[in-house]
């Protein structure tokens, strides 16, 4: 549920995963306005949906029809997934939870200093996912560091988050990430054109990631590759993401390489 929803690759990533698992499932897109949020929910629960993904603009608004929160969907406001269960809508925010799994899995999350590009929806999502994680800390630099301000506070204030900071991001100024960061995120839309910042005294050992993922050849997924850092990019992200949907709502694990052959496909990449 999205609007607008046209021309995403979830449905058909999701109904090939239903495909692989041998499920009888369908995933439906809706296009729902703010103002028909409320009345399609109700409608999801009287037709028995198992979960409902939620797109922009629902995440940031749909707590107020929600039974239960994960603590990462409540912290950061941010809810891109739903669970039915005995009648029952369950929140939960998948986009951090599938980086942080995947930063775990390149060995660079306990006791980590992690800089976010941005302080949008996926920024706050990310940052209170690795906030309850065990990261020792998280630096953001975003173009205004005044709308980070409250993210900050609340990380600090409800997560076990010891250090938490926002550094300017400016245009004419690159910002020099910290040698001592074990990963790097970008959390902006910005995919092929240059950030302003500098990796060059980034650790070879830093993990490198990216949001971005049409195309997922962005640069920063470039100059990364060109310091031989590790990297995550936004399609890796994205299947992430909806593998984890996929398997809060059947109890099945889902096939993730079949998954990244519909996107692939879906995107003709």
């Amino acid at each position: 549920m999205g609007a607008p929803v046209g021309g995403n690759p979830t449905q058909y990533m999701l109904e090939q995963a239903f495909r692989a698992a041998r499920l009888d499932w369908r995933f439906l897109t809706f296009e729902v306005s703010a103002l028909e949020l409320e009345g399609a929910l109700r409608g999801a629960r009287i037709f028995g949906f198992h979960g409902v993904m939620l797109a922009p603009p629902h995440r940031s608004q749909v707590q107020p029809y929600l039974e239960e929160l994960g603590d990462a969907a409540r912290i950061s406001g941010q809810v891109n997934c739903i669970q039915q269960v005995d009648g029952k809508l369950h929140g939960y925010n998948t986009e951090g939870r599938a980086l942080r799994q995947l930063l775990e899995q390149a060995g660079a999350l306990q006791g980590a200093c992690v800089t976010i590009l941005g302080a949008g929806r996926l920024a706050r999502a990310i940052g209170a996912e690795l906030s309850l994680m065990g990261v020792r800390e998280l630096i953001f630099a975003c173009r205004q560091p005044e709308s980070a301000a409250s993210l900050v506070k609340t990380l600090l204030d409800e997560t076990p988050l010891e250090n938490c900071r926002v550094e300017p991001l400016l245009a004419n100024a690159p910002l020099v990430l910290n040698a001592n960061c074990q990963a790097v995120v970008n959390a902006t839309p910005v995919g092929k054109e240059r950030l302003p910042i500098s990796i060059d005294q980034l650790n070879k050992t830093t993990v490198v990631a990216d949001v971005v993922y049409n195309p997922p050849d962005t640069w920063l997924m470039r100059a990364a590759a060109d310091r031989d850092c590790p990297t995550i990019d936004g399609l890796t992200l994205l299947i992430e993401q909806a593998a984890l949907a996929f398997e809060i709502w059947t109890g099945a694990a889902a096939n993730r390489q079949a998954m990244r052959e519909a996107v692939e496909e879906f995107l003709v990449l």
